[in-house]
């Protein structure tokens, strides 16, 4: 029996041919055509006036908290439920993760969670559209805090008719495998600055004087992205809409498949539009069920413990105790979802739901 994987990268002829391209033309490292032309597309597409193309998601975060001036003796409000990258990209600056808890009604950040947790030390709040779901930007923008919004997760949602990917200060993307928009590995700092558009650029090229080579006023990373991966990115770029459309036709199915079921789909505020990563379901059998799917080749799969139970975070002060994240972590599962997944596919994995 053929597994069912968690994701798969849908890729076309166009991929291939400007990847093939890329490689043809002999510049394989950042300085090739395809990076420009990617980070000028995705500023088009997102909304933003500059992109940056990096490595991933986490590196794209690390620079704007660089950027920013963020080091250490600096707090950074990250929510409480997230992959790690928010919390270890502020740690890796010498900063200090405050972990706020989530609103059980959007499984995003909590604002009043986050307003307790201000203090004098407080820099800035990383808000993670989570699982494809927006933050209450207007809500978090009352509290006068920088913000910026890790857009990974939420390729195509929208906050209020506005595009995810334009919050705050600066957004980061991913374009991780498993990703709607993919280049495998990948990632992409979008700002409307262009000063702060300039120092990412600068820090993201070693902190070498664009204008002076070899010359290095400030100490910078590498966190390139190369033109192979760019030309990938452009090609899933251009095709944004059908890729995105692809996912959230998959989470439609499920959702008409698995009505009336004990299978409750992650919650959706009146004000949001959701941009589909991996379809989110909860049950308090969480761990039985997964069972019955590894047993039928579906992989399906737990969400993240909750940040602050991670062991590298276990030891740190809990200032918010985070109970409804904890609640959500340890129910919430993930299924089977990528654009271009075959109808026989998705019935499979809802018949091993309901029969599990």
């Amino acid at each position: 029996m053929e597994t069912i994987p968690l994701s798969a990268i849908d890729l076309t002829d166009r991929e291939r041919a400007y990847a093939a391209d890329a490689v043809a033309s002999g510049w394989l490292s950042a300085n090739g055509s395809y990076v420009g032309r990617f980070e000028q597309a995705l500023a088009r597409q997102v909304g933003r006036g500059f992109a940056i193309a990096t490595t991933s998601g986490t590196t794209a975060l690390d620079l704007i908290l660089r950027a920013l001036g963020i080091g250490p003796g600096d707090e950074v409000i990250v929510p409480a439920l997230t992959f790690v990258s928010p919390a270890t990209a502020v740690v890796a600056v010498g900063a200090t993760p405050v972990f706020a808890d989530i609103a059980p009604s959007s499984w995003t950040i909590d604002p009043d969670a986050a307003e307790r947790l201000r203090s004098d030390r407080t820099r800035a709040l990383i808000a993670v559209d989570l699982l494809g779901h927006p933050c209450d930007y207007d809500r978090l923008q009352e509290l006068g805090l920088p913000i910026v919004e890790d857009a990974a997760q939420a390729h195509g949602a929208l906050y209020k008719d506005r595009r995810i990917g334009t919050f705050g200060v600066a957004s980061a993307f991913s374009f991780h495998a498993n990703k709607p928009i993919s280049t495998g590995e990948g990632g992409c700092v979008v700002t409307d600055d262009p000063e702060l558009a300039r120092l990412l650029v600068l820090l993201n090229g070693h902190g070498m004087d664009p204008r002076r080579p070899y010359r290095h006023e400030v100490v910078g990373r590498n966190y390139r992205m190369t033109n192979s991966t760019a030309a990938i990115g452009l090609a899933q770029v251009e095709r944004w809409d059908e890729l995105i459309d692809g996912r959230n036709r998959v989470s439609a199915a499920y959702d008409r498949g698995l009505r009336g079921s004990d299978f409750e789909r992650r919650p959706l505020e009146p004000w949001a539009t959701e941009g589909t990563w991996l379809h989110t379901v909860s049950t308090s059998d969480r761990d039985r069920v997964l069972g019955a799917c590894a047993a039928a080749g579906v992989d399906a799969r737990a969400i993240w413990p909750a940040v602050p139970d991670q062991p590298i975070f276990r030891d740190a002060a809990a200032p918010d105790p985070c109970p409804v994240a904890r609640e959500v972590s340890a129910r919430a599962m993930w299924l089977p979802t990528w654009s271009g997944m075959p109808a026989s596919a998705i019935d499979r994995v809802v018949e091993t739901l309901l029969a599990s």
